[in-house]
């Protein structure tokens, strides 16, 4: 069995313990030639969708990935602040983005994504009650988390970033950078080496870190963690 196979068995017997519904918004970018049919202008966003479909199609119809058009929707690609594609979004019933990935959910990066799909649907999130009795104490704040798909140690800062952010109900926001896809924004934040996490654009720690490190981050300083 190819590694290819093995991960689309990963995803399909872990996608089929999903028993809440998911919705997922996913920004790619198309252009209309004179037939009036519709192509994609995106060279990843054909290969990326179809990696999407296959947690979507064994899911037992509960999660729903929707494919939005930025040139067709131009308010909601404003609102949310869409720059580039493909992009995946987790946006909450409020309409608040918790997650966001310019990353392709495969190869290590796929029991992260899960996780952040379950735990978005309600299942236990270790970090719930951490993030609840902290969260006053901690501001508005984006954790940007740059990986790449063959770093082994990415996953679990991803997956921290993430449950950070779904049991703050929207007061931290989590984006997953592929830099190996999006080398512009790895450079920018002189990433050199992976993971690379950011908080608020102003705190950086570099490489393994855990939960107490980014909370301390967040909270600001060597200000006691609340458990």
């Amino acid at each position: 069995m190819s590694q290819d196979d093995r991960y689309k068995d990963i995803i399909k017997r872990e996608m089929a313990k999903l028993k809440k519904p998911v919705k997922l918004e996913v920004f790619t970018c198309k252009i209309k030639p004179s037939s009036g049919s519709l192509i994609r202008e995106c060279m990843d966003c054909n290969q990326f969708m179809a990696l999407l479909r296959i947690y979507e199609e064994n899911s037992n119809g509960m999660l729903t990935i929707e494919e939005l058009c930025i040139d067709d929707n131009p308010e909601f690609t404003k609102k949310y602040d869409i720059s580039r594609v493909p992009t995946i979004l987790f946006i909450d019933e409020e309409g608040r983005e918790i997650i966001r990935y310019l990353a392709a959910p495969q190869g290590g990066e796929i029991q992260p994504f899960i996780q952040a799909i379950f735990a978005f649907a309600g299942a236990p999130n270790y970090y719930e009650a951490t993030i609840k009795q902290n969260l006053d104490r901690i501001q508005p704040s984006t954790i940007k988390v740059m990986i790449t798909e063959t770093c082994p140690y990415c996953p679990q800062v991803s997956t921290i970033a993430n449950n950070f952010a779904i049991a703050s109900k929207g007061k931290i926001r989590t984006v997953i950078i592929d830099i190996m896809a999006n080398p512009d924004i790895g450079q920018y934040y002189d990433a050199a080496g992976v993971p690379y996490t950011i908080i608020n654009d102003q705190k950086t720690l570099v490489g393994m870190v855990g939960a107490n490190e980014i909370l301390r981050a967040l909270i600001g300083g060597n200000i006691h963690v609340q458990y």
